[in-house]
């Protein structure tokens, strides 16, 4: 993450602290995002990657179906995704 190394150098050498960033999808993965706005409070501009669309014998996002009456998702495979979380 060379984006985040520069940022680390310019506050330590210059005291240069950034309120933006403007950086590619190499910046767009959900540890740089995170990393930026809630570690640093800086406002990224970068490409978000998007894995929705699935390939290779990955189900997408598409691939899914939700069933409302029992408010789960099923897969391709007929099986159940669940969850941990407790509400």
């Amino acid at each position: 993450m060379t984006a985040k190394r520069m940022i680390e150098r310019s506050l330590e050498r210059f005291d240069l602290y950034p309120s933006r960033l403007l950086g590619d999808s190499g910046d767009g993965s959900a540890e740089m995002l995170a990393w930026l706005v809630y570690e640093h409070g800086i406002e990224p501009h970068v490409t978000v990657f998007d894995n929705s669309a699935r390939t290779g014998g990955i189900f997408s996002r598409d691939d899914f179906t939700y069933d409302h009456a029992g408010d789960i998702y099923r897969c391709p495979g007929g099986k159940f995704l669940t969850t941990t979380e407790r509400w």
